[in-house]
């Protein structure tokens, strides 16, 4: 019976938050870069793209993750410019950045419209009528570098130590 006793307090004592490695906590800000050039003209629902952390994080631990963890985005909706002024329109979210083997999925989402030209429309089609169907609004792009901000969207458990981030993408 006491050696029953002992291996569940032995086996407590591990699963504890003391013997634990590094937790990415739900709600954990990230500074994230989007390294690939985004437009409304070429990407298309389903897209992937590469994303990096941008800014050091620590953790509650005070586990650091350091900058250069690299991870995945997704576009949402993409639509390119159309007649009759008709805007571009390009939605994305961020997925997860990988650390180690280890993913921490995020929630962050960035849309972007292109600017409308209605008001020439309506001029063309007063003064120049055949020509209003080649009116086109304008595309939309994120452009490589663009900057967001991203949240764990759940704990993360990370193996002790914490791996370093990959090398330079360059």
């Amino acid at each position: 019976m006491k050696t029953i006793t002992a291996l569940g307090l032995v086996t407590a004592l591990l699963a504890s938050p003391a013997f634990a490695g590094p937790v990415v906590s739900e709600g954990t800000e990230f500074q994230i870069r989007v390294e690939d050039a985004l437009s409304s003209s070429t990407a298309q629902e389903g897209d992937r793209f590469t994303i990096s952390l941008d800014d050091d994080v620590k953790l509650s631990d005070g586990t650091v993750l350091r900058a250069g963890y690299r991870g995945v985005g997704e576009v949402v909706e993409a639509r390119d410019n159309g007649m009759l002024g008709k805007n571009g329109k390009l939605n994305i979210r961020l997925l997860y950045l990988k650390v180690g083997d280890d993913r921490v999925r995020l929630r962050a989402n960035k849309g972007a419209k292109g600017e409308t030209r209605v008001g020439a429309t309506v001029a063309t089609v007063i003064l120049f009528w055949p020509a209003a169907p080649f009116i086109k609004g304008k595309d939309v792009s994120i452009k490589k570098g663009t900057m967001m901000t991203a949240y764990a969207d759940q704990d993360v458990p990370l193996p002790s130590p914490v791996p370093p981030p990959p090398e330079s993408m360059n």
